[in-house]
């Protein structure tokens, strides 16, 4: 059975040695189902997000085709993932991939569930299914004489990244030493970093994807220059990347997030469908905190806010 992406060695390791927390897989079987899960645990043994990381993994298998019996399958199998989730406790939001789309078993055991939302895409990729205006800047970025590259050398990368960050004043926490050892960990075939020049060979976009055959990649991060936004290279970088990752025997890709309205418009434009997801926390004083810092943020209005670097702002550069 194929690992997905960020259930690899390499991603896991690589989360281990930049937070300090401790690796635990989880996995049970029942009635012909399955269900496993990576935790990262903190030095209490509670389960915390390493940040940067679109979700917590969690993969649930099933032979059986019809929806009931898939469901019920679930329901037993997921139970006991919950159950050690609920006794050792959770530091932060555990953000669960789109595949998890029932997520009873931790209402039903006392969760703060809340929800978001992605757009996943299918490959083999469609360029048919691209609007006018988005061949119009694949197009543009082309006639401009832009190239795209898969690179392993993070220098590009990581200037693209850094000017991202300085524009819309966020920060990965990703720098060169740490990409580097997440380069090393997971090989350049996991790790795969593209980058858009342009005609004189300099960078104008790159993004980075975590990337495991026979299953969903995912999105990491991206960034792009200021003075080449209006020419398309974001474009063009997105969709030779596409290409790229269908070729290499991925099964789609989700793109990380749609829940900052400018970053959604851009990749609702790419063909794929949206998706929920959920994510789930204990409820403690620390999560009665949270939410009362959430609200008052959400209560100065978008002309007051200024956006943290949450999902659905990292890959969309």
């Amino acid at each position: 059975m194929s690992l997905t992406p960020l259930e690899l060695p390499g991603w896991v390791e690589f989360n281990a040695w930049r937070t300090g927390l401790k690796e635990h897989r989880f996995s049970v079987a029942n009635g012909g189902a399955e269900v496993r899960a990576v935790f990262y645990l903190d030095g209490h043994g509670r389960l915390r997000l390493p940040p940067n990381n679109a979700y917590m993994p969690v993969v649930f298998r099933s032979e059986r085709e019809r929806p009931s019996g898939r469901t019920a399958q679930w329901l037993a199998a997921s139970a006991p993932l919950v159950e050690e989730m609920r006794d050792r406790g959770v530091v932060n939001h555990l953000h669960l991939p789109p595949e998890v789309d029932d997520v009873r078993p931790w209402l039903w055991r006392g969760f703060l569930v809340r929800v978001g939302y992605t757009y996943c895409l299918d490959f083999p990729f469609d360029v048919g299914a691209l609007d006018r205006e988005t061949r119009h800047h694949c197009d543009k970025a082309m006639g401009l004489g832009m190239t795209v590259d898969r690179v392993a050398s993070i220098d590009s990368v990581m200037e693209c990244l850094a000017e991202t960050e300085a524009r819309k004043g966020f920060s990965h926490r990703i720098g060169a030493r740490e990409l580097r050892v997440a380069q090393t960990l997971l090989g350049s075939d996991s790790l795969r970093m593209y980058v858009c020049f342009d005609s004189q060979g300099r960078p104008a976009a790159a993004r980075a994807v975590v990337h495991s055959p026979g299953a969903r990649a995912v999105a990491w991060m991206a960034g792009t220059k200021t003075t080449r936004l209006a020419d398309g290279a974001n474009y063009l970088l997105w969709r030779h990347s596409l290409d790229d990752l269908s070729s290499a025997g991925a099964t789609g890709i989700d793109l990380n997030g749609a829940n900052i309205e400018s970053v959604a418009m851009f990749k609702s434009q790419w063909g794929g469908h949206l998706a929920p997801t959920y994510a789930v926390r204990t409820y403690s004083i620390r999560a009665g905190y949270r939410f009362l810092a959430d609200w008052r943020a959400s209560s100065r209005g978008p002309g007051q806010r200024r956006s943290a670097p949450g999902r659905g702002s990292r890959a969309g550069g």
